[in-house]
C-alpha cells in the first residue's frame, strides 16, 4: 500500500524571492517613467550660484556701461528705445532700455540665442512664444545696479491656425521683423498669454554683462 502524498508540500524559497524581484522591477519602471516627466523650466534661484538681479557692477564711464548693456542685449533682441545715463546737475540719472518682442528661436534656428537649449528651445519649437526685455541701469555712489527682466508670452490665436472656419486669421506678430526704424511696439497683452519671466536667459545675459564690465574696469 502506497503512502499518501502530502497535499500541501513545503513552499519553495524561490517563491518569495521571485515576488520580491517583481515588486522591485515594477517600482523601478514607475520611477523610470517619473524621470521623464517635466513640470516646467527649472528654478534658477534654487541654486546657490545664481547671479543677483539687480546686478552690481563697478562704477565706470556711464557711456561705456550703457554700451556694454546695449551690445549684450542686442545679441538676443532688437532694441526698441533707450534712455542713457546722463549727468544732470552733478547727479547721474537712471538709464533704461526696452526691446521689441521677438518670436522664440526654434531648433531649426541654432544661430539665434534668445531660446536657451533644453526646455526653452523645445517649447519655442512646439509652440509660438515670444520674449521681450526691459533693463534699468541705476547709478548708486561708486557702483551701478543693472536690473534685467525678460518676459515670455504664449500666442493666443482667436482661431486655430489653418482652420477652415474662417479665411481671415488675426496675427499679432506680422510687423516684428520689419526693418522700419519708427514702428509702434506691440502691446504685450494683445493676443498673447503671459508666461512669466525667463530666469535662465536673464542669468545668462547678466553673467555676460558682469564679465564685460569687470574686463572694462580692469583695462581702465
Amino acid at each position: 500500500m502506497k503512502r499518501a502524498e502530502n497535499a500541501n508540500p513545503p513552499l519553495s524559497p524561490r517563491g518569495p524571492i521571485r515576488r520580491l524581484f517583481v515588486l522591485v522591477l515594477v517600482g523601478g519602471l514607475l520611477m523610470g517613467c517619473r524621470a521623464f516627466q517635466h513640470d516646467g523650466p527649472p528654478d534658477i534661484h534654487a541654486h546657490g550660484d545664481a547671479i543677483p538681479n539687480p546686478l552690481q557692477v563697478p562704477l565706470i564711464d556711464r557711456d561705456l556701461i550703457m554700451d556694454i548693456v546695449s551690445e549684450e542685449l542686442d545679441d538676443y533682441f532688437r532694441i526698441y528705445r533707450e534712455e542713457r545715463v546722463r549727468l544732470v546737475d552733478h547727479i547721474l540719472t537712471e538709464g533704461w532700455m526696452e526691446t521689441h518682442p521677438q518670436i522664440g528661436a526654434t531648433y531649426l534656428e541654432p544661430w539665434r540665442r534668445d531660446s536657451l537649449p533644453g526646455f526653452e528651445r523645445a517649447h519655442a519649437t512646439l509652440q509660438t512664444v515670444r520674449r521681450f526685455a526691459k533693463v534699468r541701469v541705476i547709478p548708486s555712489r561708486d557702483t551701478y545696479f543693472i536690473e534685467l527682466a525678460v518676459f515670455k508670452e504664449l500666442e493666443d490665436l482667436p482661431n486655430p491656425q489653418n482652420a477652415s472656419v474662417t479665411s481671415r486669421l488675426l496675427r499679432f506678430d506680422n510687423s516684428l521683423d520689419s526693418d522700419r526704424e519708427e514702428q509702434p511696439i506691440t502691446p504685450p497683452n494683445r493676443g498673447w498669454i503671459p508666461q512669466g519671466r525667463d530666469l535662465q536667459l536673464e542669468q545668462k545675459i547678466l553673467s555676460n554683462i558682469q564679465t564685460r564690465a569687470l574686463e572694462a574696469c580692469g583695462h581702465n
